[in-house]
């Protein structure tokens, strides 16, 4: 089994809220969507290849939270995306996540340390 991890970081080490001004304002984060004005369809076309590489996606429970409440919406099938994030197999590790609502999704309990 191979993990690969996405993740979107800006040069100054921002990964807080990329897609949009609301998709994460805690701790008062007002520059949310940073990353949106600057994908082009080459950047599109090769984030489809990476999903497409992929037999499921694993997610924390923050991350899995905003994705279950964005994606099943999401239903157009010329989008590269929907197919493969709306079908794979979910995993989410979470201390307080017990059921997932995007199917299909498995939650893994995390102990408290």
């Amino acid at each position: 089994m191979k993990l690969t991890l996405t993740e979107f970081v800006s040069l100054d080490g921002v990964s807080q809220g990329p897609g949009s001004p609301d998709e994460d304002t805690s701790g008062g984060f007002t520059q949310g969507g940073w990353f949106v004005p600057h994908m082009d369809q080459f950047f599109i076309d090769e984030a489809a290849s990476w999903l497409g590489q992929a037999d499921a996606l694993l997610f924390g429970r923050r991350t899995y939270e905003a994705f279950a409440r964005d994606w099943p919406q999401i239903t157009d099938p010329n989008d590269p995306f929907t197919s493969l994030m709306n079908s794979l197999p979910k995993y989410v590790v979470s201390q307080s996540l017990t059921s997932g609502s995007w199917h299909p999704t498995t939650v893994h309990l995390r102990e408290h340390p």
